[in-house]
């Protein structure tokens, strides 16, 4: 969604509320997609500081699916939003750092699908488990070990104590 920010120019120390919402169906994170599942609509505030600054800030939460890192069933997602963010105003245009990287506004046009998804960028967890205790899948058979259990053998030698494998087996007594 692009917000025209033109009116604000001339409201100088007044604070603004605009409900806004996002149009972004899905997000890309580390070479993976993952669809949104739900959002809530959500109000940013303006603050235009004497013409000088104009100070963004709000918050909501949208959800995604994404899949479980150990054991692969969907799980969704719920990543926190908070924006706040600082742009500079001069001669009747409003512009950002562009020393901050990722630019969100374009001759007084903010991007709000672009704030939000540096926000999920950031907020998105390092780790997407279905439960805490989650036991994943058997590296042998495949199967879900949350739902069933196998009798596989999983034990995986250090590969460091290989060698003394070797020597015991040589040395071995009959």
């Amino acid at each position: 969604m692009k917000l025209d920010l033109s009116f604000l120019l001339d409201k100088e120390n007044e604070t603004t509320d605009v409900s806004v919402s996002c149009d972004i169906s899905s997000v890309k994170i580390g070479g993976n997609e993952y669809k949104k599942s739900g959002d809530e609509a959500f109000t940013l505030t303006f603050y235009n500081d004497e013409s000088k600054k104009l100070y963004v800030s709000g918050s909501t939460k949208m959800s995604f699916l994404s899949p479980c890192d150990r054991c692969l069933e969907e799980v969704e997602v719920s990543v926190p939003i908070k924006i706040s963010e600082e742009f500079d105003i001069s001669d009747d245009t409003i512009s950002c750092d562009e020393e901050e990287g990722v630019i969100c506004i374009e001759e007084n046009f903010l991007d709000v699908d672009c704030l939000v998804v540096n926000e999920i960028l950031v907020n998105w967890p390092a780790k997407v488990l279905c439960k805490e205790d989650c036991k994943g899948i058997c590296p042998v058979c495949g199967k879900n070990r949350n739902l069933e259990e196998c009798d596989c053998d999983t034990f995986v030698m250090d590969p460091r104590m290989q060698q003394f494998q070797d020597v015991f087996k040589d040395f071995k007594e009959v």
